[in-house]
């Protein structure tokens, strides 16, 4: 957990010195900014994975960029050579979006989350019954990269929620005993809030939300 806090913490100060600027290309606006909760539900080896963090970035038009940090909130467990084991996944790097028609009330929307973290098996010796029995725990750097597509509601004007189907494509796993890349890869189900400044309706336009 503290290492995918402060891959969070330090791609989000990268997000906002990009905020300070205007603009990042000739004709794109920088409208406005967002953060918030992240949820992500998948499997690994076999087992429902839950993972939880959070993300931010700025939004430019219809696109957005920013950074996000997810980690493993319940306790996978596994039989390796007749000895049980846990496994946790943390990651965080870049986040990129793009949502079309954002003033209807349900819209589509996507992204893709790219980034690097680590995956780590432990057992545990209190499970073991043994006083004597070790602890040991090996770990390994991966590459995760997660695209996903879905549609998000407007709930108020700064605050959106987004359900989305996507997959988690998973590399570099070569170190870990008894696990392997395709262990790690699994279509997934995403919940994200979005908190923020959504920009202006344009003339003419009216931005729909349940609140009215």
């Amino acid at each position: 957990m503290k290492r995918l806090l402060f891959v969070l913490l330090a791609s989000l100060s990268t997000v906002l010195l990009f905020g300070q600027h205007e603009t990042l290309f000739s004709k794109s606006r920088v409208i406005g900014g967002f953060g918030g909760p992240l949820m992500e539900f998948g499997d690994v080896k076999g087992e429902l994975s839950t993972s939880v963090g959070g993300g931010g970035g700025v939004i430019i038009d219809n696109f957005f960029i920013g950074a996000y940090g997810l980690g493993s909130v319940r306790n996978l467990r596994y039989n390796i050579n007749n000895e049980d084991f846990k496994m946790d996944l943390a990651h965080g790097g870049l986040w990129m979006g793009y949502a079309p028609q954002t003033f209807k009330l349900i819209h589509p929307y996507t992204s893709l989350r790219l980034g690097w973290g680590f995956a780590e098996i432990r057992n545990d010796p209190f499970q073991a019954g043994d006083p004597f029995y070790s602890s040991h725990s090996s770990g390994d750097a991966v590459f995760v990269l997660t695209p996903e597509v879905g549609v998000e509601l407007n709930l108020t004007r700064f605050f959106r929620i987004a359900g989305s189907v996507g997959y988690r494509w998973v590399n570099d796993v070569d170190q870990l005993e008894d696990f392997g890349n395709k262990d790690f890869r699994s279509v997934t189900g995403q919940l994200t809030l979005r908190f923020g400044w959504f920009g202006r309706k344009s003339a003419g336009q009216r931005i729909d939300n349940i609140d009215g």
